[in-house]
């Protein structure tokens, strides 16, 4: 596990008041050897009566090949639900589920929701085979609302919240248009893992892919990072918007797992009265997590850093931080265009769209920039013609969340221009 850290910072209309951005990152790296982290994984698959279909076929489709690159001693299991639950698989060392690709198959749509129950039967198969040294998870993929069992958003967080804190996470995988976005957002956050949105049925093993990727990349668990400013630093921002907790002026974000294939990122602005040439200390960054040996085991890890500046560099603008900065700004933009949506305000929110659009004009003018600044253009011109629907909230709910986290990369998937182009080139 290493740290790194970017400054970026200017005088404001004050001289000897400043504006200091640090960029945060923290990469993992794979254990030496064959001790990478065994798996125990449970994929839990929705299969009421609205998943017949494409979307039903993809998604066991998408599991078959999921599970077809565990490693043979990993554990897995295979859970479904609609009103009932059923075990398609028990938790058992891959190497031994001979037929599991044939029963997956034969699985067909039913009838309501029973998400509760499907997702704790996963948590149940998951448990029986539960260690530490172990990356214990649950992925849960649903195309509705959980109208079965437990159906409260707060009783449902709590239990993915119980199971994180014994060691089982979770990630969430919406299908379709017609699940709620922001409890499977929830859900994820309370379970420790991460949040996916499948708009058509074949970016599913797509999706899949991505999260057995990380699952095989994982090299340290429970991160958090605490940030504790110094005197007379104030705290502008946290522009990535990881869970926080404030506990007596210490700042705790909860980041989840860390996997080498992607490290994670934290942006923060501070304020601080600064002059003349000595470095002046603003804030002491502890990042602590249960780090993977190269031995096979777990170990509880802390690297702390402290982060300070000095004013006698003049104003330092750097494009690593600017390029990032916008990005977060475009996200949190999507994320208030909705809410604007939400209350009846179209025109407002698309004109936050075309504000952010300008400002990724401006830094990023590059083929990422350029997609992105078409995107935030084509959302706003959808919400002033009132043509915004459905899947357009999903699509921008998923890109707002997955960049505010870091997790720039699942664009690739899930972006529909990227999606046009391919098609444009197979035609």
């Amino acid at each position: 596990m290493n740290l790194s850290i970017l400054l970026d910072h200017s005088p404001t209309s004050d001289p000897n008041r400043h504006l200091v951005r640090a960029l945060l990152r923290i990469e993992g790296t794979v254990p030496e050897g064959d001790n990478r982290i065994p798996l125990n994984l449970s994929v839990v698959l929705d299969r009421s009566g609205s998943m017949a279909g494409p979307k039903l076929h993809y998604a066991a489709e998408a599991a078959k090949q999921l599970l077809s690159h565990v490693y043979p001693d990993d554990i897995t299991s295979v859970v479904t639900f609609e009103s009932e639950v059923q075990v398609v698989a028990v938790a058992a060392p891959r190497k031994t589920q001979t037929t599991l690709s044939h029963l997956i198959s034969l699985i067909g749509p039913g009838g309501m929701t029973n998400l509760s129950g499907g997702w704790l039967q996963g948590r149940t198969e998951v448990e029986r085979n539960k260690a530490e040294e172990q990356s214990n998870r649950i992925i849960l993929m649903t195309d509705g609302l959980a109208n079965n069992g437990i159906v409260d958003p707060d009783q449902l967080a709590q239990l993915f919240s119980e199971a994180r804190g014994q060691g089982v996470m979770t990630s969430t995988i919406g299908f379709g248009r017609d699940f709620d976005e922001r409890l499977l957002e929830t859900l994820a956050d309370a379970g420790g893992g991460n949040t996916h949105y499948i708009e058509h049925p074949d970016q599913a093993p797509a999706v899949f892919k991505s999260e057995l990727a990380e699952l095989l990349t994982l090299s340290a668990q429970n991160l958090t990072a605490e940030l504790r400013l110094e005197p007379g630093v104030e705290l502008a921002a946290v522009h990535h918007s990881y869970p926080r907790e404030d506990d007596n002026g210490t700042l705790r974000l909860r980041l989840g797992d860390l996997y080498a294939s992607e490290p994670k990122e934290i942006l923060i602005s501070l304020r601080a009265v600064a002059s003349g040439d000595a470095e002046t200390p603003l804030a002491s960054l502890e990042i602590r997590g249960d780090v993977l040996t190269d031995e096979g085991g777990v170990e509880e890890r802390t690297i702390s850093l402290p982060i300070a500046f000095s004013p006698s560099e003049g104003p330092v603008v750097h494009p690593e931080i600017r390029r990032t900065l916008v990005f977060l700004e475009a996200a949190a933009a999507r994320k208030e265009a909705l809410e604007d949506e939400r209350s009846g305000r179209n025109e407002l929110g698309a004109t936050k769209l075309r504000e952010a659009a300008g400002q990724v004009r401006y830094i990023a003018d590059d083929d990422e920039g350029r997609e992105e600044e078409s995107d935030l253009m084509r959302m706003a011109d959808h919400l002033e013609e009132r043509t915004f629907s459905l899947p357009d909230a999903k699509y921008m709910s998923a890109l707002s969340y997955g960049a505010s986290r870091g997790k720039m990369s699942r664009k690739e998937i899930l972006s529909r221009q990227i999606r046009e182009n391919k098609n444009k080139e197979g035609d």
